[in-house]
């Protein structure tokens, strides 16, 4: 993908996510719908430099692209979605070519930084599911995935564990790791690809918190 057509998709999926977090908020219907395709194509049109890259062929791709990213926003891509029952975790991982999992606990603060980057990612990689469940709703698969130490990420290619983070052991042992830290390891896996589009907010550290190194023993066990 050239990075004419990455500016466009970037700001269509922005535009469709913005709608869908809006009416999420508001319990009203998806409005996604709404958006206007034409608008977006719009854009390559009146560049003249993108006209002359452009021909029918990529229009159709980049068309067909829009409509791919309004149907995976429909299927609970681009965010994170918060389960509460582990079956249903299961299911989706099961079901889902590429997903990333986080096993979190609201008490523990570390959780909740390893949260904010991964929301800070979900828009970027449309083709893999971001999910995240509370330990206390999933007894069966703490135990299961022996999971002990939080927060601990794992991620899933066709059912099969491919990748596991526990704690911020390999984003630095530090609060203040970066989602470029975060990006790299899941890429490593295969689990999300390298994307053209734009890095978004976020893929800095982020505000509010030390820059300052922890060891190991600051994670949080969950035994």
């Amino acid at each position: 993908m050239d990075h004419a057509t990455a500016r466009v998709l970037d700001q269509y999926t922005d535009k469709v996510l913005s709608l869908s977090n809006r009416d999420t908020k508001i319990g009203g219907e998806d409005s996604t719908s709404d958006v206007d395709d034409d608008e977006f194509l719009d854009l390559l049109e009146s560049d003249q430099d993108a006209l002359d890259a452009f021909r029918e062929k990529r229009m159709q791709e980049l068309h067909a692209q829009m409509k791919s990213i309004k149907r995976q926003n429909e299927s609970g891509f681009g965010r994170i979605t918060e389960l509460k029952d582990e079956k249903d975790l299961l299911e989706i991982t099961t079901s889902t070519k590429f997903s990333v999992v986080h096993f979190f606990h609201p008490d523990f603060k570390r959780c909740q930084i390893m949260n904010d980057r991964l929301s800070a990612i979900t828009a970027k990689h449309m083709n893999t599911r971001f999910l995240s469940i509370c330990v206390d709703n999933a007894p069966f698969l703490v135990i299961r995935l022996g999971i002990k130490v939080l927060p601990c990420v794992i991620a899933y290619i066709d059912g099969k564990e491919v990748q596991r983070l526990v704690g911020f052991d390999k984003l630095g042992n530090t609060d203040d790791f970066t989602t470029d830290m975060l990006e790299f390891q899941l890429m490593k896996c295969g689990v999300i690809k390298n994307s053209l589009l734009k890095t978004r907010k976020g893929s800095s550290s982020i505000l509010g918190f030390q820059n300052k190194k922890r060891d190991d023993s600051e994670d949080e066990d969950w035994d």
